[in-house]
């Protein structure tokens, strides 16, 4: 076999290796979302699926789509509208029932 063929053969296999390697360094140093931040993305995703107008407020009856905050609708409209807030559904959501 030629010599350059096998050398290059070398050289591409360590290359492969090295970039895998470093691919899989990068993966495990890779910064992971906080439960916070976590949590926060699924409260607000859940609050804009109930929002079936997109107003960004709950109805008494979007709120029907979850039965939790349902059942304390009247507890969590702290200003007493008629709707919940984003701000007042994620207080809700992050406290104990009381």
């Amino acid at each position: 076999m030629h010599p350059f063929k096998t050398r290059a053969s070398r050289a591409l296999a360590v290359s492969l290796l090295l970039g895998v390697a470093l691919g899989v360094q990068a993966q495990i140093q890779a910064p992971v979302p906080d439960a916070a931040a976590r949590d926060k993305a699924a409260i607000e995703a859940a609050f804009r699926r109930a929002d079936v107008n997109k107003d960004g407020k709950l109805s008494r009856a979007e709120a029907e789509m979850l039965p939790s905050v349902a059942a304390r609708f009247d507890e969590i409209d702290k200003d007493k509208k008629g709707y919940l807030t984003l701000d007042e559904f994620m207080l809700a959501v992050a406290a104990p029932a009381s």
